[in-house]
């Protein structure tokens, strides 16, 4: 079984993250200028169209909302296909040279886009089977009785599998879609084959300093009431709706900001958060194991 040379992967990534930066902007900042400037307006829409729709009590009207948002996520899921496709190509040596402007949506960019609804799709099914089972747990607990001790063992078991499970088909798989021609899920099962906590510790080694970094920022914008928790009781569904409607209001006027500052990290997180897999890919298929 091969294993992924973990900080030699790591510096890989840093390497073509700034040193083909300009590269990067060029190839992703037509379908991100599109993706930015349409995700600002139907986020503005929703969030200016949704807590109104919630407290007068009008299911259609917050439907509508939703659907907007739901066909924005399609829209946008494609646009980051082919951004993810062109950085990935450029990671993996399919791609040579600089590139001022890149909009290409063909048969490999189709591909992408399929594997990623693939694996948001199982997400979705596993994360519904078990809100299902957690459901059917807490009813069958008595009024004024303790909690359901099989709901603990069930979230302690059932979310780590599911972590496990993402991450080995969500690491490998855009590289492998992109280098082979195909729908890369059981591929990047396959090579990621005892992997999973190096995969993890390049994640963290690449990654994490960017989240600090938006984290810093949304706290800057928002103020430090971002921080704040709030003792909204876990099964008062119309408490949790109004803090959602404040919250909502509250972010509202800083969307220009919050989406600015995503803009301008975006060639960071392309480069950061794309090239570490395409060479992790690279040392599994030619066999090489050296750190």
């Amino acid at each position: 079984m091969r294993k992924i040379p973990v900080w030699k992967t790591v510096a890989q990534g840093y390497a073509f993250t700034f040193g083909q930066l300009g590269t990067i902007i060029g190839l992703i900042w037509l379908p991100m200028v599109i993706a930015a400037v349409a995700g600002y307006f139907v986020m503005s829409q929703y969030y200016s169209a949704l807590p109104p729709a919630i407290e007068e009590g009008d299911p259609a009207a917050a439907g509508r909302a939703a659907l907007i948002v739901i066909l924005w996520s399609v829209i946008s899921l494609m646009l980051s296909s082919i951004m993810y496709t062109a950085v990935t190509r450029q990671a993996l040596g399919l791609r040579h040279g600089p590139a001022l402007i890149s909009f290409h949506f063909g048969a490999c960019e189709w591909r992408v886009f399929g594997a990623l609804a693939a694996l948001i799709a199982i997400l979705i099914l596993f994360l519904s089977i078990y809100l299902s089972a957690m459901g059917l747990l807490l009813k069958q607990t008595a009024p004024g009785a303790p909690p359901n001790m099989g709901a603990g063992p069930l979230a302690l078991v059932f979310l780590p599998a599911l972590f496990y499970a993402m991450v080995r088909l969500s690491f490998l798989l855009i590289p492998a879609t992109v280098a082979e021609g195909t729908i890369g899920l059981a591929r990047s099962w396959q090579l990621s084959g005892g992997n999973f906590w190096r995969i993890v510790l390049i994640g963290i080694a690449t990654l994490a300093p960017l989240f600090i970094l938006a984290g810093v920022a949304e706290i800057a914008i928002l103020g430090t009431g971002a921080l704040v928790p709030h003792n909204v009781p876990a099964g008062d569904a119309d408490a949790q709706l109004r803090e959602l409607v404040r919250e909502m209001r509250a972010a509202s006027p800083h969307m220009p900001l919050l989406y600015g500052f995503s803009f301008l990290i975006a060639p960071l997180g392309m480069g950061l958060g794309l090239s570490p897999a395409a060479f992790a890919y690279l040392a599994l298929k030619n066999g090489s194991t050296t750190n």
